[in-house]
């Protein structure tokens, strides 16, 4: 299964791609006779790739290696546009690579296995979240002046010594 981040095409061969999201839980069975569990929301998605590399493309593993650690303009991970038909399904279109990226050799394939993951962000979840905050930004109501910011205030309007 081929994947591209950022319209850039994951090298190698036999290449395998596992996704999951994470619908966070508790268990709240202790609280009652009940067996209940709390929703605590929708995680964001991961991405697992695994890969071959031939030994040959040395520059291949070079520029997923480069890509893994390229920061943007704020020193933070690059947020990449992920095309794959399993991310697609999961609804994973934004993502940054996430813990580690390991490379193994494989003496008998002459080949490195290449091991990384993405996390997703920008996900539908924090999406929503985004537009249900500007939404109560919007609707609020601005707080009445405090009795200190008037003590303040007419404490700027005297002229003294």
């Amino acid at each position: 299964m081929s994947l591209a981040i950022g319209g850039w095409n994951i090298p190698g061969f036999e290449t395998r791609v596992d996704a999951s999201v994470k619908l966070a839980g508790g268990d709240m069975s202790g609280f009652g006779s009940f067996a209940l569990s709390s929703d605590q929301g929708v995680k964001p998605g991961l991405i697992t790739v695994k890969t071959k590399i031939p030994m040959l493309d040395e520059s291949e593993l070079a520029a997923l290696i480069a890509k893994s650690k390229a920061l943007d303009e704020n020193g933070a991970r690059v947020v990449y546009t992920i095309t794959n038909a399993l991310a697609e399904a999961y609804k994973i279109r934004k993502a940054k690579f996430d813990g580690e990226v390991k490379a193994t050799e494989l003496e008998e394939k002459r080949a490195w296995q290449v091991t990384f993951k993405l996390v997703e962000v920008q996900s539908v979840s924090e999406r929503e979240q985004q537009q249900l905050d500007e939404q109560a930004t919007e609707s609020a109501e601005p707080q009445a002046t405090t009795s200190n910011d008037d003590v303040q205030n007419k404490f700027n309007e005297v002229e003294g010594p």
